[in-house]
């Protein structure tokens, strides 16, 4: 991703600014092959909500991806993520961008979002397939929502202090198009205390198809702790 400039000390609304995030780690040779393993998995994903064998073949490889996912069983685990925010490690933005469920591109169940910084703005693209259908041909509006929460989460990583979603608005203005590839915008718009303004809007070509307003509340210490205290206990489990 690009890295935008220092922000301008004089307003709470900068131009540019310096994104909070760390760059991630380099690839590595397990992350390139959970990637390729996620668009093996997102193609039959789309290809069981899409085609319709005969019984006999779907009922053949149900046989085959049940085989394959026993034998994820006795396989250890990978470490989990335990910091985010302000405090978030190089390692921790490789493992959220590989395996988030919006930009994940080792995650079949993301579509997946792309997101880079431009002129001191998110800004991201992404192409809704068939499982993401709500009304026929179009994307479902709760996945929409949820790629705004994504992109604007990464907008208020110009704020210096990122925290976690509050409020999240989002206004359809047309629907959104299946099998189409759109760009999403998210700025910063200044902080109140604690308080983190976004705003973002979804594009096909010039035509908009949605904007949203998104207030996220950065952390106390405590708050900090205690969330972080929620991963520790479910990793122990």
């Amino acid at each position: 991703m690009n890295t935008p400039q220092p922000p301008d000390s004089s307003s709470s609304r900068p131009a540019t600014a310096q994104v909070s995030f760390p760059e991630p780690v380099e690839d590595s040779d397990i992350l390139r092959e959970k990637r390729r393993a996620g668009n093996a998995l997102r193609r039959i994903i789309d290809g069981i909500i899409m085609k319709h064998p005969a019984v006999e073949t779907m009922a053949a490889l149900a046989d085959q991806l049940e085989h394959f996912a026993e034998g994820f069983n006795d396989m250890p685990d990978k470490a989990v993520r335990t910091s985010f925010g302000h405090r978030i490690s190089a390692e921790d933005v490789r493992d959220f961008i590989e395996f988030s469920p919006l930009t994940g591109t080792a995650n079949p169940v993301a579509a997946p979002l792309k997101l880079w910084t431009e002129n001191g703005r998110a800004v991201g693209s992404i192409n809704f397939g068939r499982s993401f259908e709500g009304a026929p041909g179009v994307a479902h509006g709760g996945f929409v929502a949820a790629i705004f929460d994504e992109v604007l989460g990464f907008a208020q990583g110009f704020s210096g202090r990122p925290g976690m979603t509050g409020t999240l608005t989002i206004t359809y203005r047309a629907p959104t198009p299946l099998f189409t590839d759109l760009r999403i915008e998210g700025s910063f718009d200044g902080v109140e205390g604690r308080k983190i303004h976004t705003r973002g809007k979804l594009y096909n070509g010039e035509t908009l198809l949605a904007e949203a307003h998104g207030l996220f509340i950065s952390l106390t210490d405590e708050q900090y702790a205690s969330v972080a205290a929620m991963q520790d206990s479910g990793a122990a489990e």
